[in-house]
């Protein structure tokens, strides 16, 4: 192979690869303000479908908390659900991320999500990306919201294995993420 294609492929797995964080809104930015869309790679299986566009990021901190239960290789610690606080590109509080991929704005409206693809994080020590689909409810920034990606995890992840001991107990892991939600954009067929 010449050097010319060479450094071609070189830049092509490259750009494949490459995982840049979404740019929200810049600090003061009015909730009007364009979210934009993250850049995933390529092959990404979490991209949001065509038809639609993000409207709003927020930032969760919180816990992944797992039960420790006896499955067929053992014992092993199994995800139970999620508990978070979101807050706006200002760090201002926003609302909750909690049970069944739920979350809760500090408006009063709601969602409720499935997973619907996941890639792994580029880091294995963090939570898998997800684009999940959601049914909103009630009025407000989460009103018509039909997508979620979760992106930019970090922490979240259990121990490998829990022991005999521990069987039943809640383990409480530390995580962070981004969450950027998505409507059908205006006009789109739907």
């Amino acid at each position: 192979m010449s050097r010319a294609a060479l450094l071609l492929f070189a830049l092509f797995a490259a750009a494949c690869s490459t995982v840049a964080p979404p740019t929200g809104p810049a600090p003061g930015a009015t909730p009007d303000s364009a979210v934009q869309t993250p850049s995933l790679g390529l092959f990404s299986r979490i991209k949001a479908p065509g038809g639609t566009q993000p409207v709003l990021q927020l930032s969760a901190r919180g816990v992944q908390i797992f039960r420790c239960e006896k499955r067929d290789t053992g014992y092993t610690w199994v995800f139970r659900q999620p508990e978070a606080q979101l807050s706006d590109a200002g760090g201002k509080a926003a609302g909750r991320h909690g049970a069944n991929f739920s979350f809760e704005h500090s408006d009063g409206s709601r969602l409720v999500a499935n997973v619907a693809a996941y890639d792994d994080a580029p880091d294995s020590a963090n939570l898998r990306w997800l684009l999940m689909t959601t049914r909103s409810y009630g009025d407000g920034a989460f009103a018509g919201v039909t997508h979620v990606q979760r992106i930019n995890t970090r922490g979240g992840m259990p121990p490998a294995r829990c022991e005999t001991a521990q069987a039943g107990q809640l383990l409480r892991v530390d995580f962070s993420a981004d969450f950027v939600f998505y409507r059908p954009q205006a006009g789109a067929a739907g």
